[in-house]
């Protein structure tokens, strides 16, 4: 085969390889097929055209005819190296925790700009080192990764000299209920436990995610969804099994499974989501978020017999705990769980790429708020003042009780609900649940109306949240007026804010809410981390007040007295996110409108 056709298929490879690279943000059908093509056509040109030609190149003018060349020593160096490292990422893979899956990333990139340099000048017969290391820096420069692949997923840390923990490392949250039974049995029902596994919601979230960004692309989500499995080298969140069936675990309460489970098999079953070592053996917490905290499970001082399965060693263990319990309360216990920082480790998110483009910043809105007043103590409200305090009759009322069995009477225990905005999940397993998250929800606005001139202006004020409202994931959250006008005749004038047949909204509706776009400025659906630009951002920030604007048709022929019903509505999920979750779970129901506020007046001429 000439050489001028092995240096056309040289530059179809380099180029072929190049289109891949995130700075030409190919779209994922041509992406896909490019990269396809180029993998595949890389081996077959490799193995069966250019290994070949190189070996007898090589060996007629190095060997026959001993020909001296710089340049096409170092060509044939390039090649090899070239070569092995695709070989590499294409059996092995670069996923971000192998340091040989990033050097042959990077080798086979820039390596491809080397051997075209060396290509052009070996066919010239020049060969000179000053393009070279100007190539080099202009790659430098230049090619500055911005793929998900080379980000960090997560950034969980733990004790210096371990790559990861076992199974055994992880206290199952069941051995904490028998000095703690009443704080195990709130936090049982509660999301932050029923964050994975017994979540349909997330469930199908992380599946797509790793359908659509690749496998290792889930560890984005487990590193606060499952922090257990993560640091135990799982790739992927299982669902929970009994036997080689998936039981229907929705709707049942108290952890029953997890205590058999402990029962059973001790530590050696790993415990999904957020356990209560997950949060009790933090020790930093960064407020960047995506999971920017550190873990030391291990290093810590425990009593005899602790990590023992045995019946008879847990329970002298309990007594060594219970006769001198301070080095237990020292090891689970941090000024740090007070402060909002520590929430934000997780509570705040962001794409894991080169833009880190924000997808919920909770902690940043509230760090913005009136509630965020530490010079006013009396104005300051910390996370936990609003989401783990106790609620009665829709006021904070902090509880009064033991956290330890048996210990002392704190005049606030903080209780471990975790009420937030999630009534519904929470709810399926426990009322009591669903019961001080729906008044927690109640607290957090207030409306009014007025009609002037045919137009009906309505006040909605965020009152109570320390946040934008609604916060967290709030492409998936409705809150939204549903507006009902009515005459003399109490015929219906105007109409706004209704469900349509479906069980989607109006599209009159004017939901409170973000909406995130690709590149075209196209909703990106449940593929949240696709997200390029934000169409939209309707929240209320805390504290601030919205007034929206509607106006009556045919204002002049109306009838008053005119009545006027306005609902502030909250869902947790739009009917098309629980649709698309039921195809994998049809034995959940749909989650129900909660109405937080309700104001009724009537208006004459």
């Amino acid at each position: 085969m000439k050489s001028s056709y092995m240096k056309i298929l040289i530059i179809i490879m380099f180029l072929s390889g190049i289109l891949q690279y995130s700075i030409f943000d190919l779209s994922w059908e041509y992406f896909r097929t490019v990269q396809a093509m180029h993998i595949m056509g890389s081996i077959a040109i490799a193995l069966f055209l250019l290994i070949p030609y190189v070996n007898m190149h090589t060996y007629e003018f190095m060997v026959v005819k001993k020909v001296k060349s710089l340049s096409g020593i170092m060509l044939g160096i390039t090649l090899f190296f070239i070569i092995i490292s695709g070989i590499y990422l294409f059996l092995v893979g670069n996923r971000g925790g192998d340091i040989f899956g990033t050097l042959s990333f990077y080798v086979h990139l820039y390596g491809s700009f080397v051997l075209l340099y060396f290509l052009f000048s070996h066919a010239r017969k020049k060969f000179h080192a000053k393009p070279l290391v100007v190539l080099f820096f202009a790659l430098s420069l230049t090619f500055v990764d911005s793929s998900y692949a080379n980000e960090k997923l997560t950034n969980i840390k733990i004790e210096e000299g371990l790559d990861g923990y076992h199974n055994e490392d992880w206290t199952s949250s069941a051995k904490c209920k028998s000095c703690h039974e009443e704080i195990f049995n709130q936090w049982a029902d509660s999301n932050h436990h029923h964050l994975v596994g017994t979540n349909p919601y997330y469930m199908v979230m992380e599946n797509l995610a790793g359908a659509d960004m690749g496998e290792e692309f889930r560890q984005w989500c487990m590193g606060c969804h499952n922090p257990s499995a993560v640091t135990t080298g799982e790739k992927r969140t299982t669902h929970e099994m009994d036997g080689s069936l998936m039981p229907n675990i929705l709707f049942e309460s108290g952890s029953k499974r997890l205590l058999e489970d402990f029962k059973a098999h001790g530590n050696s079953r790993l415990e999904q989501g957020v356990s209560c070592v997950a949060c009790h053996r933090i020790t930093e917490a960064d407020s960047k978020g995506n999971s920017a905290y550190t873990l030391k499970i291990r290093d810590r001082e425990k009593y005899a017999f602790e990590d023992s399965n045995s019946e008879v060693e847990q329970w002298l263990s309990e007594k060594f705990i219970n006769s001198n319990p301070q080095v237990h309360k020292d090891s689970y216990s941090n000024k740090l769980y007070k402060k909002s920082s520590y929430c934000a480790s997780c509570h705040d998110e962001f794409l894991p790429d080169s833009s880190k483009r924000a997808v919920v910043s909770t902690f940043k809105e509230w760090e913005k708020s009136p509630f965020n007043n530490p010079k006013d103590p009396t104005k300051h409200k910390d996370c936990i003042d609003c989401h783990m305090t106790y609620l009665k009759d829709g006021e904070f009322a902090p509880l009064k009780g033991r956290s330890t069995d048996g210990g002392v009477i704190k005049d606030d225990v903080k209780v471990h609900y975790f009420s937030g905005s999630n009534h519904f999940l929470s709810g399926l397993k426990s009322k009591e649940h669903e019961d001080q998250t729906l008044q927690l929800l109640r607290t957090s606005a207030k409306i009014d109306i007025d009609i002037v001139d045919g137009n009906i202006l309505v006040g909605v004020k965020n009152v109570g949240a320390g946040h934008h409202l609604p916060t967290g994931v709030s492409d998936f959250r409705e809150l939204w007026l549903d507006i009902t006008v009515t005459d003399a005749k109490e015929e219906v004038v105007f109409s706004s804010g209704k469900l349509q047949e479906d069980g989607n909204l109006g599209l009159d509706a004017r939901p409170f809410m973000k909406v995130f776009g690709d590149e075209d400025s196209k909703p990106v659906g449940l593929m949240f981390w696709r997200y390029k630009k934000m169409i939209s951002d309707t929240r209320i920030p805390a504290g601030q007040r919205r007034v929206e604007s509607y106006e009556i048709a045919d204002a002049k022929n109306l009838e008053y007295p005119l009545k006027a019903v306005v609902k502030l509505n909250f869902r947790i999920y739009p009917q098309w996110v629980t649709d698309a979750v039921k195809r994998a779970y049809p034995q959940l129901p749909n989650p129900d409108v909660v109405t937080l506020e309700k104001v009724e007046k009537s208006f004459g001429k």
